[in-house]
């Protein structure tokens, strides 16, 4: 009897940690407000279908937004503040991949695709809790990339996921958002548990007649940095064209076109 009592508490705690019936597509609202300190940039639709194993978020892509998308946004901050950014799609969109197997694969609109290890953020959870949607949903705040985030997970659904590159939490993300929300992923619908299996496609850089190469996290964030050198200089021309070149504009922090800071 003492021998099987053993064995059977043995077998419990080595049941796997993910059933397989965990499956599930989120909605989101996917806002970009950087560099206005508030969130009221431009808003697009995102979605995060996961299972046990893995998981994919895609915004910015044309058959979220009802069809390709490429205009000027016209975003008033108050009476003395107007701004013009700029909302496009495509057809591949932004992708994030993320495997319970520690790897991350992440594509931007198609054309650079970036493979890395999975983030590890250092999240601290607290003990204020609220509801959204009908889950109660738990604070945790932690630093990624040049940013804090906000996030509120469930334990309702108790995979680690969540918008965008933000994870590692022991719940599903429903919402989270850096210190001004310029970047903020708000909760919209969710379908879950789904009975049906759903097929989970990673990033693929070799499609209609073009093919890319996976870069690593370094060349990555050179990408990002030489972009940011780029968006200076055109300031600066700019600012030179008026006879302003001491303004603020041309010289902007990293913060203020990229969700990822690499500038420091």
């Amino acid at each position: 009897m003492r021998l099987l009592l053993s064995f059977s508490i043995l077998f419990i705690f080595h049941l796997p940690l993910y059933p397989q019936s965990r499956t599930g597509i989120v909605h989101y609202g996917h806002k970009q407000s950087m560099g206005l300190g508030a969130p009221i940039g431009v808003d697009y639709n995102a979605v995060l279908i996961f299972n046990n194993e893995h998981s994919k978020y895609t915004y910015a892509k044309e058959s979220l937004e009802g069809g390709a998308v490429n205009k000027p946004i016209v975003i008033k901050k108050d009476k003395d503040h107007v701004f013009v950014k700029p909302k496009r799609t495509s057809k591949e969109g932004y992708e994030v991949y993320a495997a319970l197997n520690d790897q991350m694969l992440s594509s931007n609109k198609g054309y650079s695709y970036v493979k890395e290890k999975i983030p590890k953020i250092a999240w601290k959870i607290l003990k204020e809790k609220k509801r959204i949607g009908n889950f109660e949903c738990i604070k945790a705040i932690g630093t990624f990339r040049g940013r804090e985030y906000t996030a509120w997970f469930t334990l309702s659904v108790p995979l680690p996921y969540g918008p965008w590159k933000l994870q590692g939490l022991p719940g599903l993300i429903l919402e989270a958002y850096d210190t001004d929300k310029e970047v903020y992923f708000y909760f919209k619908s969710i379908q879950y548990p789904l009975d049906k299996k759903i097929k989970i496609t990673p990033p693929n850089p070799k499609h209609e007649n073009n093919s890319y190469n996976w870069i690593t996290l370094e060349e990555y964030k050179n990408v990002l940095k030489n972009l940011h050198e780029k968006n200076i200089q055109n300031g600066r021309m700019v600012a030179e064209s008026y006879d302003a070149i001491e303004t603020t504009e041309n010289r902007m922090p990293m913060k203020n076109y990229f969700m990822e800071i690499f500038d420091k």
